[in-house]
């Protein structure tokens, strides 16, 4: 959507909420007229009780009291003390009831909104989680975590102000029909003077507002970035010496900002105070119509003055909280306008594609790469280029080449990451298909370069993404003797329930391979990838790490990526990839020796 209405982001925003939300927002409607009622009721009984008070014995004798009479047969009607002790008793309850009903009502409305934040939040973080790897690659993760983040725009700054505003309309309405049945010149003349000067002023300052969250929005996005950048990447950063630069772009953005707010609270407040002043001039010339042109009685003066007062005490704020709830709305539409560009991307995305049929899958004999080819989105040459190899249930495969060769293209392939545009990968004889990617993922194990470590315990780090109720801690101990951190985790003053920090930054970098490896192992995989597992670290973790990955040689499937020819010797065979090609397959001894050769030819280095 390139420009989003409010009726249209309305429009949208209903038909994306499951079917008893929708149920549960006509409920609210239907509350809120309920409310309606008894809000002008109460304000009724008010200006009723004040003529009471005033002229009782015009009251007594007046049609309201005679139609009460028709279908109450009380004699305390009769009494002036009767009639003011009744009207006011009739007021406190319906201003109670009136109150108790209006607090539930703000409840469910508060309560609704917040639920449409819970699920559209939900909505896009499912949508992003389950968008193809590929998708991700050409996005910026800070400005997905904003889409999510900016749920709030849709609940509290949307859908809470457009229930306020069926919430005083219908208010509005009731009274001013109950108004206009009373002193029906006086009701039409006010009507018509506050609706057209809040029309007037909500069309003058619409597209101040509109222009105005708009570049709120740039703003936060680039403040956002920014703080992303300098915080995720904290460590060069502090190398860099570059603090004060990421400073300086912050403020360069943050300060225009607050100009932006100051001004936004100003457009939004003030329909509400020029409506107000205007209001109040109305009431003040109603009374003076009143006075001079009509013949009244003082009950009847007092009354109608009684009503109109409440009424404007009332319908004032209402028309002024309707007009504030539209500047909501106005400003958070190129918000929400982002988050419905998010959401179109989600559904056309997977649509078609988000088969929940998800096919069982066996891995019995090998991994087989049929004629693969594969190229990124936007690049106009392959990266992998017609690969026909296999991998052997138990075979231990090494795979060598210089940088930019399409290694780690080919691990995501395998891994069911990415999807060949030519070719096929087969499990046994079974395709990996969109389908077939769930079962082969959850018997899959994976150990990248830097796995991500975030703020948990070791368990938590280790179990990564199961439920604390569903984590297995015998098995989280007997990973963890598998990938060799038993000693490592005695040091630990909680053990396995040591909080690690974000990062692992408590954690050495062997160590935070080893929590990487114990993560894989707790899947219980048929087959570990290994993609640069030590290709950050010294020499003495470097060989620690690999006596733990070759300690799984014959009881597990491995995959080992290495630009250390070191790490590749005891494998039982190594692909050469070269230029997104193999130009190689065999032997440890032979492959590694000519690969040896070939970067001092070419590099005048060794790897």
């Amino acid at each position: 959507m390139s420009d989003t209405s409010y009726f249209a982001a309305f429009k949208w925003v209903y038909s994306h909420l499951q079917s008893f939300r929708k149920k549960q927002f006509w409920l609210l409607l239907a509350a809120m007229f309920i409310v309606a009622l008894f809000e002008t009721g109460s304000l009724g009984t008010i200006a009723f009780f004040s003529s009471a008070v005033t002229d009782p014995e015009n009251v007594k004798s007046s049609k309201y009291v005679g139609v009460i009479k028709q279908f109450v047969d009380a004699e305390f009607l009769n009494s002036s003390k009767g009639l003011i002790y009744s009207s006011g008793l009739l007021m406190c309850f319906l201003m109670m009831v009136k109150n108790v009903l209006k607090a539930l009502s703000k409840y469910g409305m508060a309560r609704f909104s917040a639920a449409m934040e819970a699920h559209f939040g939900g909505l896009l973080l499912n949508g992003f989680l389950r968008l193809p790897y590929q998708w991700h690659l050409s996005r910026n993760s800070a400005d997905l975590i904003n889409a999510v983040q900016w749920r709030v725009y849709l609940g509290r700054n949307f859908f809470q102000p457009t229930l306020n505003i069926f919430n005083d309309l219908l208010m509005v309405s009731i009274m001013l029909i109950s108004l206009f049945v009373i002193q029906p010149v006086v009701s039409f003349t006010v009507l018509i003077v506050l609706s057209s000067a809040a029309c007037f002023i909500y069309k003058v300052i619409r597209e101040k507002i509109d222009r105005t969250a708009k570049t709120s929005r740039n703003y936060q996005i680039a403040i956002n970035k920014e703080a992303a950048m300098a915080i995720q990447g904290i460590k060069d950063v502090k190398v860099a010496g570059a603090e004060n630069a990421f400073v300086l772009k912050y403020y360069d953005r943050a300060i225009p900002l607050s100009k932006i707010f100051g001004l936004q609270k100003m457009y939004a407040d003030a329909p509400v105070l020029i409506l107000e002043t205007i209001g109040f001039f109305m009431l003040f010339l109603s009374i003076c119509i009143l006075l001079l042109v009509f013949d009244i009685t003082t009950a009847y003066m007092i009354g109608t003055m009684a009503l109109l007062a409440v009424t404007a005490w009332k319908v004032l704020p209402a028309a002024s909280q309707i007009l504030n709830s539209l500047s909501s709305i106005r400003n958070s539409i190129p918000f929400i306008q982002t988050l419905i560009e998010y959401v179109e991307q989600i559904e056309s995305e997977l649509d078609g594609k988000d088969n929940k049929d998800i096919r069982p899958l066996s891995f019995a004999n090998a991994v087989k790469i049929n004629n693969v080819s594969f190229a990124y989105e936007g690049n106009k040459a392959d990266t992998l280029k017609n690969l026909d190899f296999l991998v052997r249930k138990g075979e231990t495969v090494g795979i060598i080449g210089s940088s930019g060769a399409g290694k780690s293209t080919l691990v995501d392939l395998i891994i069911g990451l990415l999807g060949p545009i030519e070719g096929t990968i087969n499990i046994d004889d079974q395709v990996l298909t969109p389908t077939v990617v769930p079962s082969w993922i959850k018997i899959t194990g994976y150990v990248s370069q830097s796995s991500y470590i975030y703020d948990g315990t070791l368990a938590e780090n280790i179990a990564f993404g199961i439920k604390e109720a569903d984590v297995d801690r015998a098995l989280i101990k007997d990973c963890c003797t598998m990938a060799s951190m038993n000693e490592f985790v005695e040091t630990l003053p909680e053990g396995i329930d040591t909080f690690i920090g974000e990062r692992g930054v408590k954690l050495s970098g062997g160590q935070q391979q080893r929590v990487a490896i114990a993560r894989a192992l707790y899947r219980k995989p048929e087959i570990l990838i290994f993609d640069e597992a030590t290709s950050s670290l010294d020499t003495k973790n470097e060989t620690s790490i690999q006596k733990t990955i070759y300690s799984f040689k014959g009881s597990q499937t491995l995959i080992i990526i290495a630009h250390r020819l070191s790490t590749l010797e005891k494998c039982d065979r190594v692909i050469w990839l070269e230029k997104g090609m193999v130009k190689m397959i065999g032997s440890p001894d032979k492959v590694i020796s000519l690969y040896g050769k070939d970067q001092i030819e070419n590099k005048g280095w060794l790897k």
